[in-house]
């Protein structure tokens, strides 16, 4: 009975020492493939640039934005490179960037120095996390204009180029 169970696992141990064999093999030959042909790393995903091109003309909700046209820009990647150095501008406090882009007088602030004396309460923790956190290819707009940080934030394309418009409280 011995012998019967020894000639019945002998094949199985040779079948086995087989496929490993086989595996080393494989395994070099593509090693030795992998010498002759490098392999480049991934390119590097540009956050912006992703942002900037996808697709903005369906939103996850299934709503369905009105076109860039009907809000007056004519170049919205243009208009989502300038709100990305726009989010720039708010996370590191440059008031001179940001007052040169207003449309003034705003509703609450007439001047440029009105806006820069309230800048800390305008752009406070609250407003920076909603510009900070608005995709580029989420961005609302309709005839008025487009909008940013769910309201907060209304921009139009002007002749002297994309501006401020509105700042809501």
């Amino acid at each position: 009975m011995k012998f019967h169970y020894i000639i019945l696992v002998l094949p199985l141990i040779f079948a086995c020492n087989r496929v490993s064999q086989k595996t080393t093999a494989d395994s070099s030959i593509v090693d030795g493939v992998k010498e002759l042909v490098p392999v480049a790393p991934p390119p590097a995903i540009d956050p912006e640039n992703a942002q900037v091109q996808a697709q903005d003309t369906l939103f996850e909700d299934g709503t369905i934005p009105s076109s860039w046209a009907n809000a007056g820009f004519d170049d919205p990647e243009g208009f989502k490179q300038f709100v990305w150095r726009f989010k720039d501008w708010v996370k590191n406090d440059r008031q001179d960037s940001i007052a040169q882009h207003i449309k003034f007088p705003l509703r609450q602030y007439k001047t440029e120095s009105a806006f820069r004396e309230h800048y800390v309460h305008i752009f406070d923790a609250s407003l920076k996390a909603a510009v900070d956190t608005q995709r580029l290819d989420r961005i609302f707009r309709n005839a008025q204009g487009a909008t940013i940080g769910n309201g907060r934030i209304w921009f139009a394309p002007l002749p002297e180029g994309y501006r401020i418009i509105a700042i809501n409280p």
